[in-house]
């Protein structure tokens, strides 16, 4: 009696084993990928000679050689014009432009990328020219444009405090803004959500209070969502897209 007993105790173990095993496996499963863009600018270029700007865009650690937009945004500190520039594939997912800076000044550099139905765009500052024209370039620019151009990418700091979220239980979308290393108040802030192709969704943000701002939002489904972050104050509007991991 007290050997089948062991030995339905021990099959009894063995298969809680196995399924906690299981469960493991399953959960790692379900971690979806993210889509990452390294940006590879350099920090400091030449004027008048071609420059190359680069990403590497990997999905789930793997190299995207299909993506389907990838363009760089670039403009000159103090200036409202903008060049959108479609990049082409160099293999190896590594996609790049070409472009001759004739200006001495600072520069935004963003990677717009499109891929598996998810979006990203990071960004990057160069300087063209000596340190000494881009400085006195800029100051130029500043003075002659004045406070109207303050709307420019980069100009405000953007940080999401959290990316993992829990599926159907509501979830405060909290993100610090900064401007000149200083917390930026009275903004006005709405996070707009969406999943893949799915519909997109807009949550207004309430001011905590020394620049930050929080929404509360369900997310519905397991998976990676896309959220971007819009803030608007005065003559600024800026925005920042980031992807978010719901289990």
């Amino acid at each position: 009696m007290r050997r089948h007993f062991g030995l339905a105790l021990t099959t009894m173990l063995f298969g809680m084993m196995i399924m906690a095993a299981c469960t493991n496996n399953n959960k790692q499963a379900e971690t979806p990928a993210v889509l990452e863009v390294k940006m590879d600018v350099p920090d400091h270029i030449d004027l008048n000679k071609p420059t190359k700007l680069s990403c590497v865009v990997t999905y789930g650690g793997e190299k995207v050689d299909d993506a389907s937009e990838v363009k760089f945004e670039v403009w000159k500190h103090g200036s409202s014009e903008r060049e959108m520039i479609e990049a082409k594939h160099d293999g190896d997912g590594r996609y790049s432009v070409e472009k001759t800076f004739t200006q001495a000044g600072t520069y935004s550099v963003v990677a717009h990328v499109t891929a598996r139905d998810m979006h990203n765009m990071p960004k990057k500052d160069i300087v063209a020219g000596n340190p000494e024209q881009a400085a006195t370039a800029d100051g130029a620019g500043e003075n002659s444009q004045g406070s109207a151009e303050e709307h420019h990418h980069g100009a405000v700091a953007i940080s999401l405090s959290s990316r993992s979220f829990e599926a159907g239980k509501p979830a405060a979308l909290t993100v610090h803004l900064t401007k000149d290393g200083k917390p930026f108040t009275n903004a006005t802030v709405r996070f707009e959500i969406w999943q893949a192709n799915n519909k997109h969704e807009f949550v207004d943000a309430d001011e905590k209070g020394n620049g930050e701002y929080e929404a509360v939002a369900t997310f519905a489904n397991k998976g990676t969502y896309s959220v971007k972050v819009h803030v608007e104050a005065d003559q600024l509007h800026e925005h920042q897209v980031e992807q978010v991991t719901v289990q």
